[in-house]
């Protein structure tokens, strides 16, 4: 099978895209992408939505060839753009399709030869997405089966690559927020290990393996109980290293809830006690982090771009409009908004932005040169409008701590009772 074009030409869209609709972006583990003669199997978390395959799309230079549900394979152009994009549909029993059965083996089938051929087949092996910070387990046994059909399929292979991918965000739900993907090492299956083993309880051993490698490379919270005192954990982390970028704070505190260090509870219980405080007295600690973090320069650069934007917001208005009211009335699952976002504003600004530059030539300026210019307005108006959201987050935010004084001065005392003890938790962490 040769290499999609059309993949390609979404792929170049994309790379830009999503680093430009996302205010930090961050690939760790670039190294552990090499090996590509090996056939290769990519699974990764599943938190996002749409937004997940798209982004490991964009970092993976080696085409990706996605097994996803059927229910999303419309029949007409849909069902052929998806297939054109390396996408193979899969079948489940609330599907209602008589021959599932044959129609997943004979998409296994062809799994196992693109396999063969050298092309990555990539899934989420939990299955559905769920819009939380955990691993949604036990994990879909269709990958042991993938394994070892790919041997089987081909008596010459010796080995085949399991490549874990960890995403993570800083928002579900909003737009601008931060990214990291962590790309862990690869588990290497030999058919030596395959050939002398029972082979059901090779592939049950393997998928619990892999469940393990996923959990060590993304952020996996156990604790349902305390789900959202964890996420406070994460929060209040910048707080204590307030010198380091985000994805390294990220990372600290992935390898630590991976250890159960912060499994002590009275430490859970006060940090209960201080999330109803805050939903109390309505105080936030990204904005109080951001508040802190905000310097003077920050604050001209905002009264610097707000000429520009306005030129910008007003030139791309009709996409920005459509776009937020489509997100916004249409959408059922709010986990997608983010996807449809970028999708709609990247795909639909190409066209806006070709038929716009006809305009140049009237006034003496050459049309691949307006294209630029429209391309650059475009870019500088997203990113500007990030910070300028943000420093009106901040004023906002600043003018209710001055107002509500007291509220403000007995939810900071909780949070700084909550930092001294994770800051202790970390300290122990790193003797």
């Amino acid at each position: 099978m040769r290499r999609s074009w059309l993949y390609e030409f979404f792929r170049i869209i994309l790379v830009f895209g999503l680093r430009l609709f996302h205010r930090k972006f961050r690939v760790v583990g670039y190294e552990n992408l090499k090996g590509s003669e090996i056939p290769t199997i990519v699974v990764g978390n599943h938190q996002n939505a749409l937004l997940d395959p798209l982004l490991c799309c964009t970092i993976i230079s080696q085409q990706l060839h996605w097994l996803t549900r059927s229910d999303v394979f419309k029949p007409g152009l849909v069902s052929f753009l998806l297939r054109k994009v390396n996408m193979l549909p899969v079948y489940r029993e609330k599907d209602n399709v008589a021959d599932l059965r044959d129609r997943n083996e004979a998409i296994f089938q062809q799994c196992y030869k693109r396999l063969n051929r050298g092309h990555w087949i990539s899934l989420f092996p939990e299955g559905t997405h769920k819009g939380k910070k955990s691993l949604n387990t036990p994990l879909k046994k269709g990958i042991g089966r993938l394994i070892i059909g790919t041997f089987e399929a081909n008596p010459n292979l010796q080995q085949i690559r399991i490549l874990s991918l960890g995403l993570e965000y800083s928002e579900f739900f909003e737009k601008d927020g931060n990214f990291l993907l962590r790309i862990g090492q690869p588990i290497v299956l030999s058919k030596e290990d395959y050939t002398t083993a029972n082979k059901a309880i090779w592939a049950n051993e393997l998928v619990a393996e892999i469940s393990q490698h996923l959990q060590t490379v993304m952020t996996d919270i156990r604790n349902e109980e305390y789900y959202e005192e964890y996420i406070t954990i994460q929060d209040l982390l910048h707080f204590v290293n307030p010198y380091n970028d985000w994805h390294e704070n990220v990372l600290i505190y992935q390898d630590m809830v991976n250890s159960n260090k912060f499994e002590q509870p009275q430490f859970l219980e006060e940090l209960k006690t201080f999330n109803e405080l805050s939903k109390e007295l309505r105080f936030s600690n990204r904005i109080e982090f951001d508040s802190n973090q905000w310097q003077f320069w920050n604050t001209l650069r905002v009264f610097v771009t707000v000429p520009f934007n306005l030129v910008g917001k007003i030139i791309f208005f009709p996409i920005s409009n459509f776009t937020e009211n489509f997100v916004q009335t249409k959408l059922k699952d709010p986990l997608f908004r983010n996807s449809i976002r970028i999708s709609f504003k990247l795909f639909f600004s190409i066209p806006y932005i070709f038929i716009l530059a006809i305009a140049f030539p009237i006034f003496g300026i050459n049309y691949f040169i307006g294209v630029l210019i429209l391309i650059g307005t475009g870019v500088f108006e997203v990113r500007s409008r990030m910070r300028i959201d943000r420093f009106k987050k901040i004023i906002k935010y600043k003018k209710d701590c001055s107002q509500r004084s007291t509220d403000y001065s007995k939810w900071k005392t909780a949070q700084e009772q909550c930092i001294r003890q994770l800051k202790e938790i970390c300290n122990e962490q790193n003797k």
